[in-house]
């Protein structure tokens, strides 16, 4: 056998000893280690599950879709009192703004629009309160993920008559039809009917929150309802594909990139609202990079806050350990003299130490990173945010919790193997 791989096998396994011998002392020094890798990881999960939701959030406005509201806050992150100035100040997006956007850009975006407000939704004796009620473009299901599951979607015609028709989300579904088919049933919205032409298919919940307690109408049914001129709506597009013969002459390169319908957009509505060259604009303009863009600004903020202070729990562990090792050195400076006395090589006596101090970190660091999975798995279940321990958190806690090992064991393992062996001897 090597020798010296036969001197690390024989100092892992004093080292092992060591530590197996004063059971109570090393569990505690174990705990700080544990804590404190537990917190680091846990943070990592959280903003990494924040990042994930936003994106996700992003990926809801569809690939390549670009929207248009009075004002986003990503517009004024940090700073609260211009967002809330911007929505004050700022005029409502309008139908006449999505109209004209239509006329100008129109034969090269697909453009539609929505507003939202709420209304409570009846059936017989059954009743839902507050229930966001969505006027909507019948285009909209090529610019979001609401698609229909049963019946149809709107139509022009629906909208143009301003029909009481809708349609609705899976949860006024279940609740107001349990046993029977929806579509072509009729609803209250408010003191109105509408008959129900379709039934959107299930999104899902965010954060525990149900996506699917919605009804749709026309928006001019909506307008209708609510006032034309009685709220912003929000105005949505994407690069319309190329049609038949000039889709094959003009190659995939004819369909405009996200980049491309953002300047279009703001163009358009800039040329619709007759801003001057130079004038800010009064609206704000949101894209799905725009938003992980955001998110990672405001993860990275967050991040340069957290991470020292949890950084201050793995400091505070591995001075834990130091003060161990350096007990422990003390406790027993008779056994250094006695092995350097045989034969044992300073060497031999700093990797054993190395090794005791490590072997502590890296059980606590693997100990550490299991806990915060199962608090990550726990919260997860209990509130439905889309947060993980990502891969690489795991094996950044493990080389953290080594590293620590070894940091804070060399002035242990350093003072252990000075020791003068005669002097050591005499220690009682």
């Amino acid at each position: 056998m090597n020798p010296g791989f036969s001197r690390w096998a024989e100092s892992l396994r004093v080292a092992a000893s060591a530590i197996l011998a004063n059971r109570l002392r090393s569990s505690l020094t174990v705990v700080g280690i544990v804590i404190g890798i537990a917190v680091v990881t846990v943070v990592a999960a959280l903003l990494e599950g924040a990042q994930g939701f936003i994106n996700v959030t992003a990926a809801g406005l569809g690939p390549g879709i670009v929207r248009v509201d009075k004002a986003s806050f990503q517009d004024f992150i940090g700073d609260a009192q211009a967002f809330a100035e911007a929505r004050a100040k700022r005029p409502d997006v309008s139908l006449e703004d999505y109209r004209g956007l239509r006329a100008r850009v129109g034969d090269r975006l697909v453009i539609g629009a929505r507003a939202d407000g709420a209304l409570p939704v009846q059936r017989g004796n059954k009743s839902l309160a507050g229930v966001i009620v969505q006027g909507v473009t019948p285009n909209l299901s090529e610019l979001t993920t609401v698609k229909i599951d049963r019946g149809r979607p709107l139509t022009e015609f629906d909208d143009q008559y301003r029909r009481a028709v809708c349609v609705i989300g899976k949860d006024v579904d279940e609740y107001l039809f349990p046993e029977s088919e929806a579509v072509g049933q009729r609803i209250k919205l408010g003191s109105a009917e509408y008959e129900v032409i379709g039934v959107a298919a299930p999104l899902g919940s965010s954060i525990g929150a149900s996506q699917d307690g919605f009804v749709q109408l026309s928006l001019g049914a909506f307008s209708k309802v609510f006032g034309a001129r009685s709220r912003s709506i929000s105005i949505l597009a994407k690069a319309r594909a190329p049609e038949g013969d000039k889709a094959e002459s003009a190659g995939e390169s004819a369909t405009l990139d996200r980049d491309e319908v953002e300047d279009l957009v703001r163009l358009g509505l800039r040329l619709q609202r007759v801003l001057e060259p130079g004038e800010d604009d009064d609206f704000s303009v949101t894209s799905a990079r725009s938003i992980e863009a955001f998110a990672g600004r405001i993860t990275a903020i967050v991040a340069v806050v957290l991470y020292p202070l949890t950084g201050i729990a793995l400091a505070v562990a591995g001075v834990v350990v130091m003060n161990m090792m350096l007990a422990s050195v003390t406790e027993r400076t008779r056994e250094i003299g006695i092995r350097l006395a045989i034969g044992a090589r300073r060497g031999d006596i700093l990797r054993q130490f190395l090794l005791e101090s490590t072997l502590l970190t890296l059980v606590g660091g693997t100990i550490g990173v299991l806990l915060a999975a199962l608090l990550v798995w726990i919260a997860k279940l209990a509130t439905g945010f889309p947060i993980g321990v990502p891969l690489w958190a795991l094996f950044a806690a493990l080389f953290v919790s080594t590293s620590i090992g070894v940091l804070f064991g060399v002035v242990p393992a350093r003072r252990a193997a000075r020791l003068d062996p005669i002097e050591a001897l005499r220690k009682e």
